[in-house]
């Protein structure tokens, strides 16, 4: 059997994921909830301000939330070990998904005026996200 070249790349991404989501819980809804008026309508969405207050009414939720993503998406990258086209499809989604709400926080965080607490992960993603997107799309050797 074929070893799945592209199941190294599930570490780090997760890696990424788990480091956002510890940052996220710090302290960015607080700043969400208190800079929710200066962000633009068209980047607003109804669910992140319902996520917000139950986060700040309720943090075991968020920290069960956190987790239960962390191992929904361990798990998918387990049961796909074997299968490289399958490993290739799931992981190329969960970086293009992760990317998409990264970018969302470096925009909400541009237009706040102001600097949220997630902007680690989310500049250390913006650098390493299109270079996994491009291991994750060529068909040669991968270097992690």
């Amino acid at each position: 059997m074929k070893a799945n070249l592209y199941f190294s790349l599930w570490l780090p991404t997760i890696g990424l994921h788990a480091l956002h989501q510890i940052e996220e819980s710090i302290s960015f809804w607080q700043w969400y909830l208190e800079n929710v008026a200066k962000i633009p309508l068209w980047l607003q969405f109804s669910q992140v301000l319902k996520s917000a207050q139950m986060a700040q009414a309720h943090p075991s939720y968020f920290v069960l939330a956190s987790v239960g993503q962390i191992a929904l998406v361990s798990l998918v990258a387990f049961l796909l070990r074997r299968n490289v086209k399958g490993t290739r499809i799931a992981l190329f989604t969960y970086l293009v998904g992760l990317a998409f709400f990264l970018v969302w926080h470096i925009l909400v965080s541009y237009f706040a005026h102001s600097y949220s607490p997630v902007m680690v992960s989310c500049l250390l993603g913006v650098y390493l996200i299109p270079k996994w997107i491009r291991q994750v799309l060529s068909h040669g050797q991968l270097a992690c």
